[in-house]
């Protein structure tokens, strides 16, 4: 089989594990047919589209392909973008998993070829780790301690340990949310805070002090009660600025009426592995 390379076909640079695939099948001087035999029979044209991303491989497949190359020293990596890749596709996400394999993933390969590993299976996990309900949308999470049953979809495990050398700094930011919970952030809710990115999970701290609030970690955005749902403001907005007309038009039209609906801040925005 002749490998033809047409405009456009390169493996996206946003995903390096399949830049390394094509890299390394390149740089062994092998075709698409002899990375078939090397993997176990893997239809070239299946192998083809991996290194473009136009298919998931499943962590199976990930696994043959690696270990063909001779790359397995970093088979965590390529499981952990098999996962990722394949988002959850067969129901629920589990969540955890999905979280270290972000980070697996982001991490991935440093200049000498050598991947910055974490072990998601390992027990040793941090004491300190700090499970977060994620509700299905931005609906009223109520007063609870957690939210009703019906509204939760997930779970977020946010385990210091994996932040490496930040890991401290991480626990002591974990340590300050109170009665967290995470809501997916659509763009329209994202807009209204400058810089503030959609298709995330927001994970709130019920903290009303608005006053008191200092925010590190991004645009300074607050979540409100409104008619049963969660919305999103700038601090500018509560602080005397402009009122969104969505909620002008649910009456939460005075800056008095937007505190009094205040339940919280987001602190932290991680990966929606859902979408």
């Amino acid at each position: 089989m002749v490998e033809r390379t047409l405009p456009g076909t390169r493996a996206p640079v946003d995903d390096p594990v399949a830049a390394r695939i094509r890299s390394l099948r390149l740089a062994l001087g092998w075709s698409l047919k002899k990375l078939s035999e090397s993997s176990g029979g893997l239809a070239p044209s299946f192998l083809f589209n991996i290194e473009n991303g136009r298919k998931v491989p499943s962590e199976e497949v990930a696994v043959r392909i690696c270990t063909a190359l001779g790359d397995s020293e970093h088979e965590a990596t390529y499981r952990a973008w098999a996962r990722v890749k394949s988002r959850g596709r067969n129901g629920r996400a589990d969540h955890e998993a999905m979280l270290a394999a972000w980070e697996q993933l982001r991490r991935g390969f440093d200049a000498s070829g050598v991947s910055q590993e974490i072990d998601a299976s390992s027990g040793a996990r941090d004491a300190g780790r700090l499970r977060v309900p994620v509700l299905a949308a931005a609906i009223d999470p109520g007063e609870g301690m957690r939210p009703p049953a019906e509204c939760v979809v997930n779970t977020l495990s946010l385990d210091p340990s994996i932040y490496g050398h930040d890991a401290e700094r991480a626990r002591e930011r974990f340590v300050r949310l109170r009665r967290p919970f995470a809501f997916p952030l659509d763009s329209v809710q994202a807009a209204r805070v400058k810089g503030l990115p959609s298709g995330y999970l927001a994970v709130v701290t019920r903290d009303r002090d608005d006053e008191a609030a200092k925010h590190e970690h991004g645009p300074l955005a607050f979540v409100l009660r409104c008619l049963g749902r969660l919305e999103v403001v700038s601090g500018d907005a509560l602080g005397g600025g402009p009122i969104p007309l969505p909620l002008r038009d649910a009456g939460l039209d005075t800056h008095e009426a937007l505190r009094a609906a205040l339940l919280g801040r987001i602190d932290l925005l991680l990966p929606d592995v859902r979408l």
